[in-house]
């Protein structure tokens, strides 16, 4: 029998600290340690998907379709998945989906990301969900389909904010929907070293999260570099475009401290 993949929901309330950034490059190490990868894309600006290359034509289903409330409309996780050149696979999503937030998911909507990688994902190693920035019900579906939550923050308070908000949000889901799943990782993104307040915040979050070489869930920084803006320009991982760069270099790491520590 077929184990079923470890399911990761990257998340915080805010947009732009990086979780598409971090589910496509974690994505593409994890596939280069040898693993089969799916990423979901739950964000309507869809940028996952706009950022490993993948084009969805105006016929093609999505995610939109796969989580839709009707029926009627609904279609198999397996039908939406599409291949990339860099050993990821993708469920892309669509603009559309802003309308799954604005009318709901439907009847038993956030248990139902959950049911199809139950049923369509059992192939795969790990499947990262690149979450929207609102905690709305598209986000609660992600988390009642993850084993844990890999949460991205930078510097300031607003991350802070967002990170005590998400840490509501998942216990709610772990009380209601989804026991056992729980904030387990936090990587620090867009790091720059040089700025006191940068460095205050990397030990604050190993405070109050603890060092991953004790066990804790602060998985380390991303070093800000032109290199990841330049990566998500030619929409490919960091480290096709930039291998040696400081950021590749950082996720690499972080993808094989995951990937020991989930099949320990």
């Amino acid at each position: 029998m077929t184990s079923p993949p470890h399911v990761i929901a990257i998340a915080l309330q805010k947009g732009g600290v990086g979780k598409t950034t971090s589910t496509i490059n974690l994505g593409a190490q994890l596939a280069d340690l040898g693993a089969k990868v799916l990423l979901v894309d739950m964000d309507q600006q869809a940028h996952t998907t706009k950022g490993l290359g993948v084009q969805v034509g105006p016929d093609d289903t999505t995610m939109f379709e796969v989580l839709h409330a009707d029926r009627e409309i609904r279609v198999p996780l397996s039908e939406v998945i599409v291949g990339t050149e860099f050993g990821v696979d993708v469920a892309p999503a669509h603009l559309a989906m802003r309308g799954l937030e604005r009318y709901g998911l439907g009847a038993g909507g956030e248990a139902r990301l959950a049911r199809q990688l139950e049923e369509h994902a059992a192939g795969y190693d790990y499947v990262l969900i690149d979450c929207p920035p609102a905690l709305g019900e598209l986000t609660a579906a992600a988390l009642t389909a993850a084993d844990d939550v890999l949460a991205v923050v930078q510097v300031g308070s607003d991350e802070i904010d967002g990170l005590i908000e998400l840490g509501k949000t998942v216990l709610d889901i772990a009380e209601t929907l989804n026991p056992g799943v729980d904030i387990r990782y936090l990587l620090l993104t867009n790091f720059d070293s040089q700025p006191v307040a940068s460095r205050n915040m990397r030990d604050l979050l190993i405070r109050d999260w603890g060092d991953w070489n004790t066990g804790g869930a602060y998985l380390g920084e991303i070093p800000r570099t032109i290199r990841v803006v330049e990566a998500k320009g030619r929409q490919v991982p960091i480290h096709v475009h930039a291998p040696t760069s400081s950021a590749a270099v950082a996720y690499k790491d972080a993808a094989r401290r995951l990937h020991e520590r989930i099949t320990a």
